[in-house]
């Protein structure tokens, strides 16, 4: 296990916790092929990680055996941009501690983890939670590379197929909004979720198991190179008015039951469709239609 100096090139997940020892088995367990351990106890230790780049952190993971309290000082060592950028950041409860779920979501916690579902059940949360946070901060690097090249665009109707295509399109349309990272952000789930699950019919257990054995990608071009899905895109059409932005996004896929996800305030507490409810926190308005492979979404300016 390791502590500061961490220099590996692995994605690093930090493990905190004031309580000696509470982290051993589930750390000690953790993919090390795949990420780098870093074990914690002091909150002056986690604020210099959380803002050392040479230790590479991508998620932590913290006890909340000394309550609600510490959780919101542990908040509190993590600077804003990080915050912003979508790091994962997991609670880890054990079955007495579920009261606090709601709570701890809201002083920003990513995901509230059941440590009674064991060492397989958190590397695949760490999977999904970090390959989320990556392409957040590969979203940002280009918004801020595009920022001048792109002219204001007005109306338009786009036609792709892949993940590249669709976070590019998502890129260049948020950029007609004076904020445009949220936008980004909101559109580049919706658009890649009619990729993978709708057109490539890619289930959401489906892609978690893809993900922690690395081979979402791998499954993505098979599926793309084969008969029964080559032929299947995703359409947006645009259109920017005087005080708002709009965005009709439809695929080729079978749909799904959207309003299990769509209609709950806590749908975050799902464990999958944080896509759905990330886009329903960026826009003032998101509507599915017919089979769920139609949304339409708004963002209102002044908002």
């Amino acid at each position: 296990m390791n502590s500061l100096g961490v220099t590996s090139r692995k994605p690093s997940v930090a493990f905190f916790s004031s309580v000696e020892g509470d982290f051993t088995e589930l750390s000690a367990e953790l993919n090390v092929d795949k990420y780098q351990v870093i074990e914690i106890s002091d909150l002056i230790e986690l604020k210099k990680v959380a803002h050392d780049k040479s230790c590479n952190l991508s998620a932590l993971v913290f006890s909340t055996a000394q309550g609600i309290e510490e959780a919101e000082k542990i908040i509190e060592q993590l600077d804003l941009n990080y915050m912003e950028i979508g790091g994962p950041v997991i609670a880890a409860v054990r079955e007495e501690e579920q009261q606090n779920e709601e709570a701890l979501l809201n002083l920003g916690v990513t995901k509230v983890f059941q440590r009674r579902l064991g060492i397989e059940a958190l590397n695949l949360v760490l999977s999904i939670e970090i390959d989320e946070f990556e392409r957040i901060c590969k979203l940002r690097e280009e918004l801020q590379r595009r920022a001048s090249a792109i002219g204001q665009i007005v109306d338009g109707t786009f036609r792709f197929k892949t993940r590249r295509e669709a976070q590019n399109l998502a890129t260049m349309l948020s950029l007609t909004c004076p904020n445009p990272m949220p936008i980004a952000i909101g559109l580049t789930e919706l658009l890649i979720n009619s990729v993978e699950h709708g057109c490539l019919g890619i289930g959401h257990d489906e892609k978690g198991a893809l993900i922690e054995t690395g081979t979402l990608a791998d499954e993505i071009d098979r599926r793309r190179a084969s008969p029964e899905y080559c032929d299947k895109c995703v359409v947006v059409k645009f259109e920017r008015k005087q005080n708002c932005l709009i965005f009709d996004v439809s695929d080729d896929g079978d749909g799904f039951d959207y309003k299990s996800y769509i209609a709950a305030d806590k749908g975050h507490l799902k464990k999958h469709g944080r896509g759905i409810m990330m886009a329903k926190g960026c826009f003032e308005e998101l509507e599915y239609f017919g089979n769920g492979n139609r949304v339409r979404a708004v963002h209102r300016f002044g908002y």
